[in-house]
C-alpha cells in the first residue's frame, strides 16, 4: 500500500522593514524634491510674468512701415519726448494717436529722402544739437557765452526724455531730414507768382449764423463790421475780415468759388468742415508775387501732399489696441 506524501508547507518571509533612519532620509529627500520642484514652477511663473511684463511688452511691435518695424520701447520715448518737449504743441488727449502719426510720418521721411538725394551728415546733426542746447536771447537767437558747457547741458536733456545719445541723434537727423524736404518741396513746387484774389472772409460755426450774416450783408450790411462781429478767427475779426491777396491753395474748399466770382461780389455761405465761410472778392491779378505768409502755407501743403503720396504707395500697420495704448501712457507719468 503506497504512501502518500503531504506536501510541504510553505514559508511566508515577512519583508524587512528599512531602519527607521532610512525611511526618515527617504522623507526628507522626497520633501525637498517636492520644495525643489514647487520654486521652480513658482520661479518659472514669475519669470514669464516678468518675461511677459518686462521684457516681451517693451519688444512688442506697434507700427510697421515697409520693411521697418518700431517697438513699443521707441514708441514711449516718443511719448515722453512729446509730452515732456514745451517747443512742442501737442493735445494731451491725443497724443497717442498724434504721436504715432509722427512716427509713421518720420519714417516715411526716412525712406523717402535719400531718393530725392536729401541727406543730413553727422556734422549737421552735431551742430543743430548745440544750437538746440545754447541758451537764446530775448528776440530768438543764440548768446555767445564762453563758459557754456554743451556736454553737460547735453547729458542733463538726454537724463530728462530718456534717450540715448544715438536715439536722440536719429531724432534730430529725422527733423534736419524734414526741414530739406520741406524746403526742397518749397523751391520745386511752390511758385513765386500766381494768380489772386485780394479776399475777406467770415468765417461762422453754423449754418443759422451764416444766413444771419448773408441776409444782413444783402440788406446793406458792411462786410468789415460783419467780420469784427460775427468772425471765428481772431487773425480775420481783427482785420475785418481781410486776408490780403490770396492765391490758390491757400483756402482749398473756397477756389472753386473765389476763382470764378467777379470782383465786387460776396458770396453765399460755402459749408466746409471747418464751419462756414462767406467770402468777398474786392479785387483780382492774374499774376502777382505771393506773400511769404502764404508760401508757407502752400509749402505746407505741398509736405502734407508728399507724406499722402508715399502713405499711399507703402505698407504701414499699426497692431496697437486700446490698452496696450493706456499701458504705454502710464510708462511715461
Amino acid at each position: 500500500m503506497s504512501r502518500k506524501l503531504r506536501p510541504e508547507p510553505k514559508v511566508t518571509v515577512a519583508a524587512k522593514k528599512p531602519p527607521r533612519w532610512q525611511r526618515e532620509k527617504n522623507i526628507t529627500r522626497f520633501i525637498w524634491i517636492f520644495i525643489t520642484l514647487t520654486i521652480a514652477v513658482i520661479a518659472g511663473l514669475v519669470g514669464y510674468w516678468g518675461y511677459d511684463n518686462y521684457v516681451a511688452a517693451w519688444q512688442q511691435p506697434v507700427v510697421r512701415v515697409n520693411e521697418t518695424t518700431l517697438d513699443m520701447n521707441y514708441f514711449v520715448k516718443m511719448l515722453r519726448f512729446y509730452s515732456r518737449n514745451p517747443d512742442v504743441k501737442v493735445d494731451p488727449s491725443a497724443l497717442p494717436s498724434q504721436v504715432l502719426t509722427i512716427i509713421e510720418n518720420n519714417e516715411l521721411v526716412k525712406q523717402g529722402a535719400p531718393g530725392l538725394d536729401i541727406y543730413v551728415t553727422p556734422d549737421e546733426v552735431t551742430d543743430e544739437i548745440e544750437s538746440l542746447l545754447l541758451p537764446t536771447t530775448e528776440d530768438g537767437g543764440n548768446t555767445t557765452q564762453p563758459k557754456v558747457d554743451t556736454a553737460t547741458l547735453y547729458e542733463q536733456w538726454l537724463d530728462q526724455i530718456q534717450f540715448s545719445d544715438e536715439e536722440y541723434r536719429q531724432l534730430v537727423e529725422t527733423v534736419l531730414l524734414r526741414k530739406k524736404l520741406t524746403q526742397y518741396l518749397q523751391e520745386q513746387e511752390v511758385p513765386t507768382d500766381a494768380e489772386q484774389v485780394h479776399l475777406g472772409i467770415i468765417p461762422v460755426a453754423d449754418e443759422a449764423t451764416a444766413s444771419e450774416v448773408s441776409d444782413k450783408l444783402k440788406s446793406g450790411g458792411n462786410f468789415t463790421e460783419l467780420a469784427k462781429e460775427y468772425s471765428i478767427v481772431n487773425e480775420l475779426q481783427d482785420s475785418g475780415g481781410d486776408a490780403g491777396w490770396v492765391p490758390r491753395g491757400v483756402y482749398p474748399e473756397l477756389d472753386d468759388v473765389i476763382f470764378t466770382l467777379e470782383a465786387g461780389n460776396v458770396t453765399e455761405p460755402i459749408k466746409t468742415a471747418k464751419g462756414y465761410y462767406i467770402a468777398q472778392v474786392s479785387g483780382k491779378a492774374e499774376s502777382m508775387s505771393i506773400p511769404d505768409n502764404y508760401r508757407g502755407i502752400l509749402t505746407i501743403r505741398e509736405f502734407q501732399d508728399w507724406i499722402r503720396a508715399q502713405t499711399e504707395a507703402s505698407i504701414i500697420e499699426t497692431y496697437l489696441d486700446q490698452s496696450e495704448i493706456a499701458w504705454a501712457v502710464d510708462q511715461i507719468s
